[in-house]
């Protein structure tokens, strides 16, 4: 089996534009999160997509996904946690009550803010979590990378060609990460920033696979201007 997750379970801003969680800005007439699930589905490979969203917004979410999603069938709506870890928790407990954790299952973890996943991203992340156990989308470093502890002062600058960005989706063997996840401690679970620590964290190896700037992840208001102007741009074309 190959499951999707998409974490979605923020309920707070930084962006000083909007007053809700930027997941749901509607944009060109959709909600962002409807974009990232389409992108999703259009990859057929997938059995189930679980969506984690906060207590408040699941109602709406079913509804969304009721009247505007094609496979309506193939989604699975439950809540998110306190903490990433937490959220994604709940999504890989409803996948083993559901339906079980077989020894090949796959699951692709992605942010509902990052809405132009490509379809390339998503197959060569299924294939490379099957073949290697764990993997993360990543590019290049393209600026000076700056190493401070301080925040203040430049402790160093490292090798630019050795440091890339992560991105999402990160996937894995199901079992493998459930395996992983169970090791964690309560601290190591509330640093977790990125899923693929959880790799690192447990001393396991993750494989990078060509991720693409397209799949950047909404975080600022300037970065919802530029969502704006490539959905605007898709609309003329089409």
């Amino acid at each position: 089996m190959i499951y999707g997750a998409i974490l979605a379970g923020g309920s707070g801003t930084r962006m000083k534009s909007i007053d809700i969680p930027k997941q749901f800005v509607e944009m060109e007439g959709k909600p962002i999160i409807l974009y990232t699930i389409e992108h999703m589905l259009a990859v057929k490979r997938f059995d189930y997509l679980y969506i984690a969203v906060h207590a408040n917004y699941v109602d709406y979410m079913k509804k969304l996904v009721a009247e505007r999603v094609e496979t309506p069938e193939k989604i699975r709506i439950l809540l998110g946690g306190k903490e990433r870890m937490d959220t994604i928790h709940n999504v890989t407990d409803a996948i083993e009550a559901d339906h079980g954790i077989g020894e090949d299952d796959v699951i692709v973890i992605h942010d509902a803010a990052r809405p132009f996943v490509t379809q390339q991203i998503l197959n060569d992340s299924i294939d490379a979590a099957a073949k290697y156990g764990a993997c993360v989308a990543a590019v290049p470093a393209s600026d000076t990378m700056l190493h401070s502890v301080s925040g203040e002062v430049v402790d160093d600058i490292p090798v630019r060609s050795e440091i890339f960005h992560g991105q999402a989706p990160d996937s894995f063997n199901l079992k493998h990460f459930l395996d992983m996840q169970a090791a964690l401690t309560e601290e190591q679970r509330k640093a977790i920033t990125g899923t693929s620590q959880i790799c690192t964290m447990n001393n396991q190896p993750i494989h990078m696979i060509p991720g693409d700037t397209i799949n950047f992840k909404i975080t600022t208001d300037s970065d919802l201007a530029v969502v704006r102007s490539i959905l605007s741009k898709d609309k003329k074309a089409n």
